[in-house]
């Protein structure tokens, strides 16, 4: 059996751009991992193969429960690899292919744990910025947790002079800053956390084209188009909001932080965990065969503001046009909790008229229970009780005082 630093290779299980997937096993521990190969010729470089092992310094710092977690890198025989932790599940790909697009419920909790991902990674000194994402380098694990791999290697390929290996279905992903050459930060990643949330809900991405420089094109300049009839039914407002904030072409236009994006889904997505999504036969990028389980329908989810009841093409340009450029992130951020707000305080609200007349209604019902206690109480006049009234009496000193009865004080 073929050997690789202290690891034993058990079988090859998937091939991409950038190298070769292997089942490993850790050969004191016996610990079961997946080895991720990167092909000869992208170690050719000194400077490639020093960034390497920064980088995988760097990345096995990085732990999160949606990251899959990096735990060595080895540089044996002229060859890198990175040792990760091995997954049971399906790439996002696969699930796409598979099932077409999803309940926007299950696209939002998707959604939702990549970006819990990306301001986990974004909130390291210095940041570490995906670069490269896309439904190949998301798992979906056997008990429905979510997974984002491959941090950091579209840089590290950058640094090897090796990007004519990027391929059209990266392209999908790029960022217009990433294609024009220009300076990017960590809002490159929510662009293309946009196309993947777009893809998931439309079951497509919103550009495509057989031509590499017709696709970058409308990446750049093209509005994405708005969602079918169908996939709006009951989607709420503010989630199409924000989808569409990610894919604005300006960095400065989208949400300044991933941590926003999770924010602004939380009051969408159902407590519950998510349920498993396997199939028969079906190996993950890491190669574990999972068993065949049927994806149970969809929960439904507690009302959570407005939703779209019908088709409104013009709606996003509409809304656009309401919103101030600098406060368009916070104002969508807080619309939708407000509603939920609204709807709990609206059934709690009392109107202004019957409150008055519960209020009169109980004076004058206290005003008569007083008056009738006072009758009760008070002695017939010119009556002898043969008990004391009160009166002032005369003191010891001889000094007289007004006398009189005192009556309902």
């Amino acid at each position: 059996m073929e050997q690789l630093g202290d690891y034993l290779v058990r079988r090859l299980v998937g091939e991409g751009g950038m190298g070769k997937v292997y089942e490993g096993e850790e050969r004191l521990s016996k610990r079961r991992v997946a080895l991720k190969v990167l092909h000869p010729e992208l170690a050719k470089s000194e400077t490639g193969r020093k960034l390497f092992v920064n980088e995988m310094q760097i990345l096995a710092h990085l732990e999160h429960p949606n990251i899959v977690r990096s735990l060595a890198s080895i540089e044996a025989n002229g060859q890198l690899a990175m040792v990760l932790e091995f997954l049971d599940g399906r790439t996002l790909r696969t699930v796409l292919g598979e099932e077409g697009r999803l309940p926007w419920a299950e696209a939002i909790r998707i959604v939702a744990a990549v970006a819990s991902a990306l301001s986990a990674a974004h909130g390291q000194e210095p940041p570490i910025i995906h670069r490269d994402l896309k439904p190949e380098n998301i798992m979906i694990l056997s008990d429905g947790a979510v997974k984002v791999m491959d941090f950091g290697i579209a840089k590290m390929l950058q640094a090897m002079n090796q990007t004519n290996t990027q391929s059209v279905g990266t392209l999908q992903y790029m960022s217009p800053e990433q294609i024009d050459a220009r300076t990017i930060d960590h809002r490159a990643d929510l662009y293309a956390l946009g196309l993947v949330f777009y893809e998931l809900l439309a079951g497509k991405p919103p550009f495509s084209s057989a031509s590499p420089r017709q696709l970058l094109n409308l990446q750049c300049t093209a509005e994405p188009p708005p969602l079918e009839a169908e996939v709006r039914s009951g989607l709420p407002k503010g989630v199409e909001q924000l989808l569409f904030q990610l894919l604005e072409k300006a960095p400065e236009d989208r949400p300044y932080f991933a941590e926003d994006v999770v924010e602004r889904l939380e009051p969408f997505q159902v407590a519950a965990p998510a349920p498993a999504r396997t199939s028969p036969g079906r190996t993950s990028a890491h190669g574990a065969t999972t068993p065949h389980q049927k994806s149970p329908t969809p929960r439904t989810i507690p009302d959570a503001g407005e939703v779209n009841d019908e088709d409104k093409p013009a709606a996003r340009s509409d809304r656009r046009d309401d919103e101030a450029k600098g406060t368009r992130r916070e104002a969508g951020a807080r619309k939708d909790t407000i509603a939920l707000v609204d709807q709990v305080d609206q059934g709690r609200e009392v109107p202004a008229k019957v409150a008055v007349g519960i209020i009169v209604g109980l004076s004058l019902l206290a005003g008569l229970g007083a008056y009738l206690v006072r009758s009760t109480q008070a002695p017939e006049e010119g009556a002898d009780t043969g008990a004391p009234t009160a009166t002032a009496t005369a003191t010891a000193t001889g000094k007289s005082t007004a006398t009189g009865k005192v009556r309902g004080r």
